[in-house]
C-alpha cells in the first residue's frame, strides 16, 4: 500500500512545510511554530498557506479548573458550619455599631490580602452574639466565589468529636488525612476558641493545628479577651495564636446585646 505521502506527491502537491515564524498563545504564552506549506485540497489546493500550530492550554484550563472546583467542595463537605450560619455572608451582615463596621472593613482588607497570595491573620473577639462567626463565614463564602481559595471552617467546640470520628473503622477521613486539610487550606477559620471544654488534650490538638498553619492564614473567633486566652492556653499556645500578627489584626467586636437577645429587648420597647 502506497503512504499518503506518495499520493499527494504523485499529483505534484509537496508535504514539506518550513518553519517561517513563532508566535505565542494569548492564553498561556506558549510559544507556536508557525509553518509555510502547500494546501492539499479544496478550490485553492497546491496553493501556499500558513499554519500555526495548537495549543492544547484551553484544555489544561478546563481540567485545573474542574480539579479546582472539587477541591474547593471538599474543603466545604468538611467544614462544620451550622445551619444558621448557612446563608451568612458579609453583605447581609447587620451593622448596628462603629466596632462591627470596622470589623466589616477588615474583613474586607482581609479577604483582599488572601486573594493576593499573601498570608494574613486575625482574631474577631468580643461578647457572645455580636456576629464573629456569621462575619468568618462570610469571608469564607467572599474567598471562594471571587478568588477561588480553599477555605475550612472549623467549629472548635466540635474538634474533639471531629478528630475522634476519623478513629471510627467506617471512617472515610484518616486523622492524618484530616490534619493535611486543616495544613493545606488557603485559610482555616477557628471558629469560638475557648468554648471547646479546655483539656491538655484539646491543648495539644489545638497546639498541632496551630503549628500546622504557621505563616498561613488564620482566622480566629472568641468569646474571650486575649489576657483570657493566655490565661486559658498558656504562654505557649498564644504565642501560636498571634504569630505574624499586629494589634490592628486583633480585632475588638463591642456591643450592649447579642442580636438575639436585642430582638426581645425591642419587643419589650413596644
Amino acid at each position: 500500500m502506497r503512504r499518503i505521502a506518495d499520493l499527494f506527491n504523485a499529483d505534484g502537491i509537496d508535504l514539506k512545510r518550513t518553519l517561517v515564524d513563532v508566535t505565542h498563545c494569548r492564553n498561556c504564552g506558549r510559544a507556536l511554530n508557525v509553518y509555510k506549506m502547500r494546501m492539499v485540497g479544496g478550490p485553492r489546493k497546491g496553493s501556499w498557506t500558513t499554519i500555526t500550530e495548537h495549543c492544547d492550554c484551553s484544555l489544561s484550563q478546563q481540567a485545573v479548573q474542574e480539579a479546582d472546583r472539587i477541591k474547593r467542595e471538599r474543603f466545604s463537605e468538611l467544614s462544620t458550619i451550622n445551619d444558621a450560619l448557612k446563608q451568612a455572608t458579609l453583605k447581609n451582615f447587620s451593622v448596628q455599631n462603629a466596632s462591627q463596621i470596622h470589623a466589616v472593613e477588615q474583613a474586607i482588607a482581609f479577604v483582599k490580602k488572601i486573594g493576593e497570595n499573601k498570608p494574613a491573620r486575625m482574631i474577631y473577639y468580643g461578647k457572645p452574639g455580636l456576629g464573629k462567626s456569621h462575619l468568618a463565614v462570610g469571608i469564607s463564602k467572599l474567598l471562594d466565589q471571587k478568588y477561588h481559595k480553599t477555605c475550612l471552617f472549623i467549629d472548635v467546640p466540635a474538634l474533639k468529636l471531629i478528630f475522634k470520628s476519623t478513629w471510627a473503622k467506617e471512617s472515610t477521613l484518616t486523622e492524618r488525612e484530616l490534619m493535611t486539610f486543616i495544613a493545606d487550606a488557603d485559610l482555616l477559620i477557628l471558629d469560638d476558641v475557648g468554648a471547646e471544654g479546655i483539656t491538655p488534650w484539646t491543648k495539644e490538638l489545638l497546639f498541632a493545628i496551630l503549628n500546622a498553619r504557621l505563616s498561613k492564614s488564620l482566622l480566629v473567633t472568641t468569646n474571650r479577651s486575649i489576657s483570657e486566652l493566655y490565661l486559658d492556653y498558656g504562654p505557649k499556645i498564644i504565642d501560636r495564636f498571634l504569630e505574624n500578627m499586629s494589634k490592628a489584626d486583633l480585632v475588638h467586636l463591642d456591643g450592649d446585646y447579642s442580636y438575639r437577645l436585642a430582638r426581645f429587648i425591642e419587643d419589650d420597647k413596644l
